[in-house]
């Protein structure tokens, strides 16, 4: 079985919509009893917090005469549909129907169907699976942020016209970093996979105002969906980004660029210096992803990067048949 849920003309009906976690809000934009209707993968579903603070997902339609779930409201723990009051609790079950004498068990029983869904840093994620397989890894996190304390400074999101492999297969592309970003050298690099993940990290020469200089990036991607890196060099940048299909040729992209806690003043503008320039690089990256055509047998050489070994494990991620074994995420 594949998902070919809206593909394109530029040869990603090669490409299905892959299954993961993935993240579809930042936390603050759900407040206690407010819903919204979101759009990914090609399909809708309705994400509501209740007043209790807890986060819900759903199918949008009622299981009942089939209204639009988005257009009810959060009542107490509740989601109410608006049609007729149906009442569903957290786990998909019927709580309460105004004008029945009780709810029939099979009804209390879950009826609407949920979505795995998680929070971390402040950021919203669902698990995203065609056949509502149960997730197969969890959301993965970033300790040294909540560990050490790092500071967030900016936050970024593009919506960008490509599939959402193009986006983490770009980082495999070590060639680019010269053509298009203006590095010195080909990179020096490590690649392991290991389960549901993928480590990279890459020392090159970067040109500063103070002459080149050798940089070291470290990326560790869970799942499709996720990713985290750290740019060590006159500064100290982490960003955590995530990569959300919005159908299969339309990717939303996320940043949340952090720096370490009590820096001096000048270490900050040297900092703020490198996150500009990352914000750049993307927006290098992105006219290139968006007129670009997927190349299934693309000709490498010796210094293109792992493109192939990539392209390997994110083949797992299409396996929607396939018995997989659980990996805990790092």
């Amino acid at each position: 079985m594949t998902d070919t849920t809206g593909a394109s003309s530029r040869g990603y009906e090669q490409l299905p919509i892959p299954f993961g976690w993935f993240a579809v809000a930042m936390s603050d934009e759900i407040a206690p009893g407010q819903l919204k209707t979101l759009r990914y993968f090609g399909q809708e579903f309705v994400v509501w917090r209740s007043e209790a603070g807890d986060l819900r997902a759903v199918d949008p339609y009622c299981p009942h005469l089939g209204a639009h779930l988005g257009g009810g409201e959060v009542v107490g723990e509740t989601l109410r549909c608006p049609f007729h009051h149906w009442s569903f609790n957290g786990e998909g079950g019927v709580a309460d129907i105004p004008y029945a004498k009780l709810v029939p068990p099979k009804l209390k029983r879950a009826c609407l169907s949920t979505w795995p869904i998680r929070e971390d840093l402040g950021v919203v994620f669902v698990w995203r699976h065609p056949r509502k397989v149960a997730p197969k890894w969890e959301v993965a996190t970033a300790a040294i942020i909540a560990d050490e304390s790092w500071v967030l400074a900016e936050k970024h999101d593009w919506v960008v016209k490509t599939h959402v492999q193009e986006i983490t297969e770009n980082g495999q592309d070590y060639a680019h970093f010269r053509a298009v970003h203006g590095t010195q050298g080909p990179p020096a690099s490590e690649f392991k996979l290991d389960g549901w993940s993928r480590y990279n990290a890459v020392e090159t020469q970067m040109v500063t105002p103070r002459g080149p200089m050798t940089g070291r990036i470290e990326v560790l991607a869970v799942g499709p969906g996720q990713s985290f890196t750290r740019f060590t060099d006159v500064t100290d940048v982490y960003m955590v980004q995530q990569t959300t299909p919005i159908d299969a040729e339309t990717t939303h992209l996320r940043w949340q660029l952090y720096h370490p806690p009590g820096i001096s003043d000048g270490k900050m503008r040297v900092n703020a210096a490198r996150m500009r320039d990352l914000v750049k690089q993307i927006n290098q990256d992105i006219p290139i992803w968006e007129r670009k055509r997927y190349n299934p047998a693309p000709l490498l050489v010796d210094g293109d990067g792992p493109v192939l070994a990539y392209r390997q494990q994110y083949a797992r991620f299409y396996q929607f048949d396939d018995a997989e074994p659980a990996v805990a995420a790092a």
